[in-house]
């Protein structure tokens, strides 16, 4: 299945900004926690393509435009295929054959909006929505690195191919407070893991 979104994200090592943020869209519905899951990522040695496996789920995302700098983050635009099979295809791997996979284990909680066609916002615990956003954030940890972190993500969808426009309006409706937001690393998980491959770490 392919589907393209228009997202911004932010990284912090500190919990705080993050979570104030997301909690105060409240008003708009609360925001269940999901269980925990555990995501491989590969060694793309790219920011533009991420390939990610879990529980038998593989997903491919490529960017398909160039990033856009807003004043608080960096506006990018996916297209992604997913494909699920019965059993995770690394599990038949030698552990030790895998040092270009990245083990990133999360607990997230998300919060669901659709937009209606008189493109008014609202909470949804709906599946499948056709015009939407989803709000996350997520605590993860990278157990070869002994590192903990959070992240934020606005993610816009669209079955008419309107994905950034419903973006915009995501920010309009939800006022998030981007004066929070723009002292923080902005960018895609693909990105900020390269960065990790990169440094060696």
């Amino acid at each position: 299945m392919q589907f393209k979104s228009s997202e911004i994200r932010w990284f912090s090592r500190e919990k705080q900004v993050l979570w104030d943020i997301f909690e105060s869209l409240e008003m708009l519905g609360p925001g269940d926690p999901e269980e925990e899951r555990t995501d491989y990522y590969l060694n793309s040695d790219t920011p533009n393509s991420g390939i990610k496996i879990r529980d038998g789920k593989h997903e491919l995302k490529v960017k398909i435009s160039q990033d856009e700098k807003l004043g608080y983050g960096i506006l990018q635009h996916w297209s992604k295929w997913s494909y699920s099979e019965e059993e995770n295809i690394l599990n038949s791997v030698n552990s030790d054959l895998l040092i270009d996979w990245l083990k990133m284990t999360k607990n997230r909680a998300k919060k669901s909006y659709k937009i209606t066609a008189e493109k008014k916002v609202e909470f949804t615990s709906e599946e499948n929505i056709e015009e939407g956003f989803d709000v996350e954030f997520t605590r993860f940890e990278i157990p070869s690195l002994e590192i903990t972190g959070f992240t934020l993500g606005l993610e816009a969808f669209s079955g008419k191919n309107n994905s950034e426009e419903n973006l915009y309006l995501a920010l309009r409706a939800l006022q998030l407070k981007t004066s929070h937001l723009k002292n923080l690393k902005s960018c895609s998980y693909p990105e900020f893991l390269n960065d990790l491959f990169s440094e060696g770490r």
